[in-house]
């Protein structure tokens, strides 16, 4: 492959990829179909709609387009898999983008297995990392530090927590894989008793209790981090990196619209620790926010899934956890490789919004936001030799933007 990185002289690259799966406003997918391409794998992403920008990738060998949605069962989705794999003629590595097809992976390994090649902890573990209340008492039995949290079954328990609630407390959903196709916030800040109660019961109109209540850890500006790394089927980490969150969306609790690689040892041994110790395999996205009040790395979330800013984290030589990954599922050695402090990733359309609310919040400067931008080394959309997914983006924003400019005319007359 031309200008292929010096490290992956002598790899081979002929086993294909299968991407499950790319969505219209996700650039997971197209992160993993421009890592992996740009070595000359086949990727075969499976694509949810026609508007994805991920189907006009130049590295995108062939689109699949099934109707995968919230109401499509496990076995339908492992029936189609197998027909993908028809398809494809040949064993692929797969990988998961989303919580919901992790545990599916996870769940139905046995049967994937005899067509696909790919890295997933037992079930049990995955389904765990996915669900909020799993998650919490999982780290508090491995002694990894978290927020406090509450998880109630009625309005009558949400009731009884905000009497004694220190607010603004953190209301998140225990497992966002089940909020696919209903029209709720899947984490959110409530300001006061009133509040929590009004978001409260939202939730429990849709017939089950999904909420914890969580100790808010203060934003203290640039203490957002992230932990990324590629762990063996004997749980032995073969790549990690660490870095921080300097813009979110949304703003104080969403994914890292604007990110830098740092080193943060203490960070890094306690997520090796825990993965170790719960034999966790596959690649893994973790957040921490540091909290001020008593010097600890509090753990946030667990993607058991390659993380929406994978990207950020590339090595000196070119390796990042996607490619960990491959060389290892092909039976291929992982090469070493050191991360590179400072290295910068954007997603472009969502840190322009993030940076007007940083601006209206905080004062955020236009001098400021882009001296901000000094070491982005790439984009979540844009790339200069793979320019059409970009190009997509935005016209679906313009159009987007049209329609809603309509409506609201149409609205007001």
């Amino acid at each position: 492959m031309k200008n292929q990185p010096s490290i992956f002289k002598g790899c081979d690259f002929s086993t294909p990829v299968t991407i499950l799966k790319c969505v219209e406003e996700s650039y997971i997918g197209l992160g993993i179909v421009r890592s992996l391409g740009r070595l000359g794998v086949h990727v075969y992403p499976v694509i949810s709609s026609k508007k994805t920008p991920s189907r006009l990738s130049r590295y995108s060998q062939c689109r699949f387009f099934p109707k995968l949605d919230a109401s499509t069962t496990d076995e339908v989705l492992i029936e189609y898999l197998l027909q993908v794999a028809e398809t494809i003629g040949r064993d692929s590595v797969l990988i998961a983008t989303m919580d919901s097809y992790a545990k599916v992976v996870s769940g139905y390994s046995e049967i994937l297995r005899k067509h696909f090649l790919f890295g997933c902890a037992d079930y049990d573990i995955v389904k765990n990392l996915c669900n909020k209340q799993g998650l919490f008492f999982l780290a508090t039995r491995h002694k990894v530090s978290t927020a406090m949290a509450s998880f109630p079954h009625s309005e009558i328990d949400a009731d009884e927590f905000s009497q004694n609630a220190v607010f603004p407390v953190v209301m998140k959903a225990i497992d966002w894989t089940v909020l696919e196709g209903r029209p709720l916030t899947k984490t959110m800040i409530v300001r006061n008793r009133r509040e929590l109660i009004h978001e409260y019961s939202k939730h429990q109109e849709h017939g089950f209790p999904n909420v914890m209540l969580q100790e808010y850890i203060p934003e203290t500006g640039g203490q957002d981090w992230m932990f990324n790394g590629y762990f063996d089927d004997q749980s032995n980490c073969l790549i990690s990196f660490t870095g921080r969150k300097l813009r979110q969306a949304p703003v104080y609790t969403g994914y890292s619209s604007l990110g830098v690689c740092e080193t943060n040892e203490t960070v890094e041994d306690i997520s090796i620790k825990f993965l170790k110790e719960i034999s966790y395999s596959g690649v893994v996205d973790i957040d921490y926010r540091y909290d001020v009040r008593d010097g600890l790395y509090k753990i946030l979330d667990v993607n058991p899934r390659v993380g929406a800013s994978f990207r950020l984290f590339v090595g000196e030589g070119g390796l990042d956890v996607v490619r960990a990954m491959y060389l290892d599922k092909t039976g291929q050695e992982v090469p070493k490789d050191r991360p590179v402090p400072g290295r910068k990733w954007i997603v472009e359309d969502s840190d322009l919004r993030s940076a007007f609310t940083y601006y209206r919040h905080h004062g955020l400067r236009i001098g400021q936001w882009i001296a901000s931008l000094r070491g982005v080394k790439e984009g979540a959309w844009f790339a200069a030799d793979d320019p059409m997914p970009f190009l997509a983006r935005i016209l679906d924003l313009v159009s987007k933007k049209a329609k809603d400019c309509r409506e609201a005319k149409t609205a007001r007359t």
